[in-house]
């Protein structure tokens, strides 16, 4: 059994691309419609009535948590630079 090199070699970079993979893609589009109807409904409860409050707050942080993971599929996803031998 061989010793691998220490520190082991950087991976090569990958390709940049404008729009990332398909399904990339159609999950974050997903995901951004799914937080504008989360935000949208939570500010409609709490316009209709503040004691709804209680009910509106998790759905307006569902649509922070939903906005959160539409960006990070529409950039790509996100990217370690783990090695195969870390």
């Amino acid at each position: 059994m061989t010793i691998p090199e220490w520190p082991a070699k950087p991976v090569p970079p990958e390709e940049e691309r404008l729009l990332p993979e398909w399904a990339m893609l159609w999950r974050g589009l997903v995901l951004a419609w799914l937080a504008v109807v989360l935000l949208v409904g939570g500010l409609r409860l709490v316009r209709a009535a503040w004691l709804l409050l209680p009910v509106a707050l998790p759905l307006i942080a569902g649509a922070a948590l939903a906005a959160w993971a539409a960006a990070i599929h529409l950039t790509g996803g996100e990217k370690f630079d783990d090695h195969e031998l870390v």
